[in-house]
């Protein structure tokens, strides 16, 4: 990375206005970005594009991008959501551009072990890097590194060129862990990106808490009871709040009567975390799927505006289901009977959207700088941000890596491994 990448100005500098500060959190409305990003088509390897809306019965927008070259990472189906069709359509050929993106790295790359790099310049420890590991670690293990700015520090730091490249091939040094596209995200400019990506970290975080405590900690409970282990935890599971259906904002409430009208429950929980964005989860069940089986899919959003956090939990659990129903994505789990989502229990605590704090700013500036700034307020010390813009696309491409953030259910539903950090270990113990 250059050194002018490596400064708050870079990345913060210039204010960018969202086109509506009401709901909409992009800068540039979805048909120019639709223009922009079809001019590319070939660069990116993307053949077709196709309105998938119509394979499902909700109709809620959504849209695929067929990328069939796409460089070992298993996936040749890029998916879009949304309210109306072109954000669904600007969607998914966005995602398609990120995914481009994040296959190279021009900038400059060290080779050096974390024990000599870490007396030479600010760095992440990889110990802090909650992503499964294909080998054993030491911090004397010779890894290839690139250097980003650090958004909580305000300072360059190195970051293992692992952490940004999905597939990752190292040619200096070892590969040490699963690649993911966790933090990486497109937009119409740099800011759009970066707001994107620290959103999507943020709520793979707190999903991932969120599912400690409910799922993994009771089932730890009943395992170590079942041995003669009295730990003085509940082996009940403990769900988040719900969200009563009641009072949601306009478009949130329109999306829900869809999936209504379609046969399915709709359940909202809210997951906020210590972080405190609003981080929202979106259920939908048909109790009467193929076979008599009941089948859940689900969807979650993160957004400093709890609307369009709600919002994106809908159009992606719409889009979940409409993606097992396409079935072309080559990463879809395999799903038994015990996907299906039980309703909750009667008691249940249950609050109004209205009671989830919800911070709406005119500028992705000023999202940007409220994340962060609730990031470090949490205890996070490093927000290292790289820009993966492939000149040739001229489209901003960002990767943010965050050390310590827990992204577990990533990995346990798409690789069937996982890592737990010690903030998701606390919630299960």
């Amino acid at each position: 990375m250059s050194a002018d990448q490596c400064s708050y100005d870079y990345w913060l500098g210039a204010t960018e206005l969202k086109y509506s500060a009401a709901g909409v959190e992009r800068s540039v409305k979805p048909a120019a970005t639709i223009r922009r990003a079809r001019a590319v088509l070939d660069i990116i390897g993307v053949t077709k594009v196709a309105d998938v809306t119509d394979l499902d019965r909700i109709g809620i927008p959504n849209f695929t991008a067929v990328r069939p070259y796409d460089a070992e990472s298993g996936i040749s189906y890029y998916n879009g959501k949304g309210i109306t069709r072109d954000q669904a359509h600007a969607g998914a050929l966005m995602e398609a551009v990120e995914r481009h993106a994040a296959e190279w790295y021009d900038g400059p790359i060290t080779a050096a072990s974390h024990a000599n790099l870490r007396h030479q310049s600010a760095c992440v420890d990889p110990f802090d890097i909650h992503v499964p590991m294909v080998r054993g670690y030491s911090e004397n293990l010779r890894l290839e590194w690139a250097q980003g700015f650090d958004l909580i520090g305000r300072c360059p730091a190195y970051v293992p060129v692992n952490c940004l490249l999905a597939p990752y091939r190292p040619f200096l040094a070892a590969l040490l862990f699963y690649s993911s596209t966790n933090g990486l995200a497109s937009g119409n400019t740099r800011i759009d990106a970066l707001c994107h990506a620290l959103c999507e970290v943020i709520e793979r975080d707190t999903t991932a808490l969120a599912m400690a405590g409910s799922l993994v900690g009771p089932a730890v409970a009943a395992t170590l009871s079942e041995i003669g282990f009295d730990g003085g935890h509940s082996s009940e599971p403990v769900g988040a709040p719900l969200i009563s259906l009641r009072g949601l904002p306009r478009q949130a409430a329109a999306l829900v009567r869809k999936m209504q009208r379609a046969g399915l429950e709709v359940e909202l929980r809210n997951l906020t975390s210590a972080v405190g964005i609003p981080t929202i989860d979106c259920i939908v069940t048909e109790r009467d799927g193929p076979a008599g089986v009941a089948i859940a899919y689900g969807g979650a959003g993160t957004h400093p505006d709890a609307r369009i956090a709600l919002t994106r939990a809908l159009t992606e659990a719409a889009q979940s289901r409409l993606t097992g129903i396409h079935g072309g994505r080559e990463d879809i789990p395999d799903y038994a009977p015990a996907v299906a989502h039980p309703l909750p229990e009667p008691g249940h605590p249950t609050i109004s959207f209205s009671d989830i704090p919800s911070r709406e700013h005119a500028s992705v500036n000023e999202d940007v700088e409220f994340i962060v700034d609730r990031m470090r307020d949490a205890g996070f010390d490093q927000a290292v941000t790289f820009d993966l813009t492939r000149a040739e696309v001229g489209i901003p491409v960002v990767r943010v890596v965050v050390p310590r953030a827990e992204s577990w259910t990533l990995f346990i539903e798409h690789g069937g491994r996982a890592s737990l950090g010690p903030r998701a270990l606390r919630q299960i113990i």
